[in-house]
């Protein structure tokens, strides 16, 4: 029977433990479902100095609006019924007088004693009955106070008016020959601290919320530069060195980004340095094989070993310009319409129907060779599919945006990704009369996104497809 005994209270514990275990595990599920943390996340401030704003300052905040509690409640609650007190205490002495020494006279000396003792004016209507008493107001709390004293001290039947003119509370007590009337002063029941200790914290909360933004400004200027440093280098402008600064958490994102970035001209030039090795190793084998067809006798074999050597050296240069990407060269400011322009001209004289347009300032800076060669991929894949194409471009509010049309079948919607994949076609046959190595739109993409922007396919107003850039200034 011990041991039974022993072991009821474990038993009793891990059921305990189920059912806290069990509620957990419902309130976990209806929090899924209520979903309150996105809804949370959504209805928060966006930018990360109000948040951190606010999280300085609403704590203060509530901390203040605690302390003004307490202070109402129970500092000044506790002034207020001492003062309450001492008034009605004078007006039961008053009360008192007037019933043991009755008349006139005595009531004459009494009136001149509490003006010139109690600062209070005193009246007497004989035979007058009070008027019906109210319940005190909740959020008075002279109102309460005054309540509770007179209830409490005087034993006598009173009405209360605590909003007569002259800024004076009206307190009436019914005596057996009358009514007594009495008019006290508020400067004897109210104390001014109440508004110097509201005036000092409304003053603390905007010297806080000053101080607040002014610190919360300063740390949050080096995230804003390094924002600025990240989105120049994501369009492909030259980022000078820089001095990480701030906190140690900004300190340490700008390190990594330097480091970021080094790795990065790393990597390019490393690619740069290769891809001029295999521009010469591959260059050479094909200088001879043409050196060797050219000594050859005409006839259909050498003819189809010159195309063969052709398509070759057409795929290699594709092969090149997709791994170069843009290379060393430096942004400088473009006017996009001229570029478009020229872009068209080269398209025209390869015999292509090209009509350009465009509006608005165009002006941005850009790599221009990198960008003529994505422009033409694009015009150039739309002639080979067309019979027209429309080039034109205008300004957004944050970016310049470029669209090429033409009139040919077009892409279908689920497969216009796929074609900015490397080296895929469309046409599976890879015939290169009907295209390229399936490079080009792959190309222009990398291009675009090197200068922070992006590049889209969908379908054309004109019949085809459209190929829409968006170039962020």
């Amino acid at each position: 029977m011990s041991a039974d005994r022993t072991n009821e209270p474990s038993l009793a514990q891990a059921r305990r433990a189920a059912g806290l275990t069990a509620w957990a595990g419902r309130a976990l599920m209806w929090w899924r479902r209520l979903r309150v943390g996105r809804r949370v996340s959504k209805a928060a401030p966006r930018t990360l100095f109000v948040r951190a704003t606010l999280a300085i300052v609403i704590p203060t905040i509530l901390l203040q609006l605690i302390a003004t509690y307490v202070f109402y409640e129970q500092l000044w609650d506790n002034v207020t019924g001492r003062l309450a007190r001492s008034v009605v205490g004078d007006i039961k002495m008053i009360a008192a007088l007037h019933s043991d020494f009755p008349g006139d006279t005595n009531f004459e000396w009494i009136v001149q004693r509490a003006r010139q003792d109690m600062r209070m004016a005193v009246s007497f209507k004989p035979g007058a009955s009070l008027r019906e008493r109210r319940a005190p107001a909740f959020y008075s709390i002279l109102e309460r106070e005054l309540t509770n004293a007179l209830e409490n001290d005087l034993k006598l039947p009173y009405y209360l008016d605590t909003a007569p003119a002259d800024k004076r509370v009206l307190i009436a007590v019914q005596v057996p020959d009358g009514v007594i009337e009495v008019l006290a002063p508020l400067s004897r029941l109210y104390t001014t601290s109440s508004w110097a200790f509201i005036a000092a914290m409304i003053g603390a909360a905007m010297v806080l919320f000053g101080l607040a933004t002014a610190f919360v400004r300063h740390e949050l200027q080096p995230i804003r530069k390094l924002a600025r440093i990240a989105d120049a280098l994501g369009k492909g402008r030259d980022v000078a060195d820089f001095e990480p600064e701030g906190s140690l958490e900004a300190r340490q994102a700008g390190r990594a980004f330097l480091t970021m970035r080094e790795r990065l001209r790393r990597q390019i030039q490393q690619r740069t340095e290769m891809l001029a090795g295999v521009s010469h190793d591959l260059r050479t084998p094909l200088t001879r094989m043409k050196l060797g067809l050219a000594m050859l006798d005409d006839g259909p074999e050498k003819r189809e070993l010159e195309a063969d050597v052709v398509e070759m050296e057409r795929m290699i240069e594709g092969y090149l310009a997709f791994a170069r990407g843009e290379g060393d060269e430096e942004p400088v400011p473009v006017d996009v319409g001229d570029l478009l322009e020229d872009v068209a001209g080269g398209a025209r004289r390869d015999g292509g129907t090209v009509v350009v347009g465009f509006s608005g300032d165009l002006g941005i800076k850009l790599r221009p060779t990198a960008m003529k060669r994505c422009l033409s991929n694009l015009v150039g894949n739309a002639l080979r599919h067309g019979r027209r194409v429309e080039l034109r471009a205008q300004r957004r509010k944050t970016a310049i945006e470029i669209t090429v049309d033409d009139d040919g079948p077009g892409i279908p919607a689920d497969r216009r990704e796929e074609v900015f994949r490397p080296f895929f076609r469309l046409d599976a046959s890879r015939n290169p009369m009907t295209g390229g190595v399936g490079l080009g739109l792959t190309i222009a993409r990398d291009v675009v996104r090197s200068h922070g922007g992006e590049l889209h396919l969908e379908e054309s107003p004109i019949g085809g497809l459209r190929a829409r850039l968006r170039l962020p200034v």
